[in-house]
């Protein structure tokens, strides 16, 4: 992790001065970017719908609804709905105006 710093920071003395606060031999500067800066209406719509689909709710209704049969197969319809997810979110990526090239510096 330490190698990301020289990736990251603008000069030498610069890497130097944040793997001195990374160690905690000098003070941190405060973030630019708050917490609430990341959080959009879109982040937060996404960590809810992860939430709710990672949660075993299907199965549980699965078995209630047929004791005997706790897994069921994924139908058309599902397989569909995840392909409708897939390609939506593809294309909110694609969308988005700030991708910047990872080694630009360089």
């Amino acid at each position: 992790m330490v190698g990301w710093v020289f990736f990251r920071a603008d000069t030498l003395p610069g890497a130097i001065a944040f793997l001195k606060a990374l160690v905690g031999l000098s003070p941190a500067l405060p973030a630019p970017l708050t917490v609430g800066w990341f959080l959009s209406n879109d982040v937060l719509l996404a960590i809810a719908a992860g939430v709710v689909g990672s949660t075993p709710w299907l199965p549980a209704l699965a078995s209630r609804h047929e004791p005997s049969r706790t897994e069921s197969p994924m139908t058309l319809a599902g397989a569909l709905a995840l392909t409708a997810v897939f390609l939506l979110s593809i294309m909110q990526v694609a969308a988005r105006s700030y991708n910047p090239f990872i080694y630009f510096r360089f």
